[in-house]
């Protein structure tokens, strides 16, 4: 972890609203991040319009068939993703590509509150169709900010954009923040100094998670807390493959060998792989907890990452399971 000079803490920024041009019909205001609407467009495929920094954004969501409830909005996005196959094995939409019919501001990044810290997060159109902010996990975000307590050690893995990373961090936690993409990991650094979080205790590693996992356990070090978000598929920078189906039991049991049992703390998984429902989600941690005989701590409890449209409609992407720090 390299030395830094601490800096107080950015205040927190409120939500912001979304102002639609003068020339528009609508009068309405969107919270900024959001989810706007999702249905099927005239070819029946489904899709998401989402507010991400005062910029609409149309991406796929094959999963829905559903009818649009704001049909006159979807022309004002000014960034669309077009999905080319799909890659085998892969959590995205294969290879596509994005269209941006209006400016984008640079930077580009959208404002996350998370508890009594906010997070500035980088939106980043990624070929497979990615942009770089969960709107499904930022409820999840806030969570671990909350059971997070000042020193706390936390592992977080899989961590992508470093949101989870950057709302333990904010809490006062000390981060390991492990991602098998460096560029991915540079993005993270990006959005902790757009956060002016980078003063804080947080290690930046390049490395796959069940090679960290397992060196960790070889040299005895212990955790409070883990947060993961693993794919369904991946490898690591080695070329090291990891398997949803194949991998995930295995890791979460070695995870829960790092566990301090004399300083329980927060404990996430989620995830966004079919076949991985909350329940199997739970069962797994519970499992891996009494396997690693960790006393009784906080409770375990699990459900859906849902999503609310400016309809109030849900949209569920995925699962969670989590262990409290305390009863």
């Amino acid at each position: 972890m390299s030395e830094k000079v601490p800096r107080p803490a950015a205040s927190p920024r409120p939500a912001v609203l979304y102002r639609p041009p003068m020339n528009a019909p609508q009068t309405e205001k969107f919270r900024d991040p959001s989810l706007v609407d999702f249905g099927a467009n005239a070819a029946g495929e489904g899709r998401r319009l989402e507010l991400l920094g005062g910029v609409l954004v149309d991406r796929p969501l094959p999963q829905t068939r559903d009818r649009r409830r704001r049909p006159d909005l979807w022309q004002q996005a000014t960034a669309v993703y077009h999905a080319g196959p799909v890659a085998t094995g892969s959590d995205g939409l294969g290879g596509g590509t994005w269209e941006f019919p209006g400016t984008i501001p640079a930077p580009w990044q959208a404002v996350v509150p998370v508890g009594d810290a906010s997070l500035t997060l980088e939106v980043h159109p990624a070929p497979s169709g990615q942009v770089g902010v969960f709107l499904e996990q930022v409820d999840q975000r806030r969570w671990l900010h909350e059971s997070t307590r000042a020193g706390m050690p936390i592992l977080s893995l899989f961590a992508h954009s470093g949101a989870a990373s950057l709302a333990a961090a904010a809490a006062g936690a000390e981060v390991v923040h492990v991602d098998a993409s460096r560029q991915s990991v540079a993005l993270a650094r990006r959005n902790a100094v757009a956060s002016g979080l980078d003063h804080l205790p947080i290690s930046w590693i390049c490395e796959d998670a069940n090679t960290f996992v397992t060196r960790c356990l070889r040299r005895g070090r212990k955790f409070a807390g883990v947060v993961l978000d693993p794919p369904s598929w991946g490898h690591g920078p080695k070329g090291q493959p990891f398997s949803i189906d194949r991998h995930l039991v295995g890791l979460v049991s070695d995870i829960a060998r790092l566990l301090d049992p004399d300083a329980p703390g927060p404990v996430l998984l989620t995830c966004h792989s079919p076949g991985w429902h909350p329940p199997r989600l739970r069962e797994t941690l519970m499992q891996a907890f009494a396997d690693a005989d960790l006393p009784p701590a906080g409770r375990f409890e699990s459900g859906p990452l849902d999503l609310l449209d400016e309809a109030g409609r849900t949209l569920t992407l995925g699962g969670y399971a989590r262990r409290h720090p305390s009863p």
